[in-house]
């Protein structure tokens, strides 16, 4: 059983959120499909203030042009439950250009290769970020928070 410390919350700035997002290639995309929220795993990369989103969709979801969607990724350590979260939210464009697509997906290193997928494009309308630490002097957490 987990020893369960003081915790302080933290809000993230945008910036902030993009960077630690930027450390993580894996997250969780969340469509509507007929008013019903849908979560897929994703693989994604940071590029500026936009995030590209490789979505495979192997009987899955649709994703079509200027759907609003969110995307979440986190490192939480399970023991000490300390860490960040970030969620972002806005329409994505699906990415036809086959050049782009074919150099985001070699850049996104596919979690599901060989299904069939999109690659699309977020700038979020939304960016919230937070990060769990310690109370003052406890250490944080070695699986990917900000020292």
């Amino acid at each position: 059983m987990a020893v369960h410390r003081e915790r302080e919350l933290r809000e993230l700035t945008d910036g902030d959120s993009l960077r630690l997002l930027a450390t993580v290639r894996f997250g969780r995309l969340v469509v509507n499909r007929h008013s019903v929220p849908m979560i897929r795993p994703a693989n994604h990369l940071v590029e500026g203030d936009d995030l590209i989103i490789y979505a495979a969709h192997g009987g899955g979801p649709h994703y079509p042009d200027r759907q609003v969607v969110a995307y979440e990724a986190d490192t939480i350590d399970h023991e000490t439950q300390l860490g960040w979260c970030v969620i972002l939210t806005g329409p994505v464009v699906v990415i036809g250009d086959d050049e782009a697509a074919a150099r985001y997906e070699r850049l996104t290193d596919p979690w599901l290769p060989g299904a069939r997928h999109r690659i699309l494009r977020m700038r979020p309308d939304v960016v919230t970020g937070i990060e769990l630490v310690g109370a003052a002097g406890a250490p944080r957490p070695a699986n990917g928070a900000r020292p």
